[in-house]
């Protein structure tokens, strides 16, 4: 069974391939949420990371942020060549693949806020050109008479309706840093925890770093081809891939494989893949996705 771990984009022209920016702080965060609503089962736990840059923050998942900072490193130590033919691109893969250790993790959640305009990107990672849906971050809250203490700070509580569901949040006023999980932002404080009225939901933070530290940080978060989306879209897209995770995977149409020998292909706007049992290098127009499947 092929598992995918992430995509990484690499703009051949523009893309910066060390890029290294001073975050103003990073948060770490436990994800865990349902797989059944009728069972009450959940999926097995995730970790995600927050940071922000300027006026931009992004909640990504901590292994996609490894794979990242690693795959940039190894451009920028190996620009990427001409491919003229399949060989080319062979060795090329065969170079990451022995060069680079990634790491594995389902692909969920990417987030981007931007507080400069009031919007939030959120990625549909299954799909080739990338897809997204942007609207404006949710921003009314209710604040509620509950307290609590979450990793020793003291926390307020505070409701909000998002996405057709009913969420609470914990924030804290001594870390006064307006951010939180996912799309949520908007209080008094940083948000510790959220988790919805079902309890299908839920995100708790587990380390809080407010000095400020060096990331890696592509300032490019969606390439040029990128294809916004609305949100009925979206939402049943990920319906989906939620129902079938392992079988739904729309990327899959853009290559041709019939082994585990690599294939070199022409379609939907495709110019080349190469593929092995591990790792699958596509370009799109001037687009270089390498795939760890």
């Amino acid at each position: 069974m092929k598992k995918t771990a992430l995509f990484w984009v690499f703009l051949l022209q523009s893309y910066l391939f060390n890029a290294q920016s001073t975050a103003e702080y990073t948060v770490y965060y436990h994800f865990i949420s349902t797989s059944d609503t009728i069972s009450n089962t959940f999926f097995r736990p995730q970790e995600f990371m927050l940071y922000q840059v300027g006026q931009e923050s992004r909640f990504i998942m901590d292994v996609d942020y490894y794979n990242d900072s690693v795959g940039a490193i190894f451009k920028k130590d190996h620009p990427q060549p001409t491919f003229n033919s399949q060989e080319d691109g062979q060795r090329y893969l065969n170079l990451f693949t022995s060069t680079v250790k990634t790491k594995s993790g389902p692909l969920n959640y990417k987030i981007s806020k931007n507080f400069e305009t009031g919007l939030f990107i959120s990625v549909y990672p299954f799909s080739l050109p990338t897809q997204y849906l942007e609207e404006p971050m949710p921003s009314e809250w209710e604040i509620l008479p509950e307290q609590d203490t979450i990793l020793g700070f003291p926390c307020g509580k505070a409701s909000t309706h998002y996405g057709g569901r009913h969420y609470f949040a914990w924030f804290t006023l001594a870390v006064p840093i307006n951010d939180g999980p996912y799309v949520f932002q908007g209080l008094p404080g940083l948000i510790l925890k959220v988790t919805d009225d079902k309890g299908w939901y839920n995100f708790m933070a587990t380390n809080i770093i407010t000095e400020k530290t060096n990331r890696y940080w592509n300032p490019e978060f969606m390439n040029k081809f990128s294809q916004k989306i609305d949100r009925k879209t979206f939402v049943n897209k990920m319906l989906k891939q939620k129902n079938d995770p392992h079988q739904f995977r729309e990327y899959w149409i853009f290559r041709k494989r019939t082994d585990s020998n690599s294939k070199s292909v022409m379609q939907n706007g495709l110019t080349c893949c190469w593929s092995n049992t591990n790792v699958q290098i596509c370009q799109f127009a001037d687009v270089l996705i390498i795939t760890s499947i």
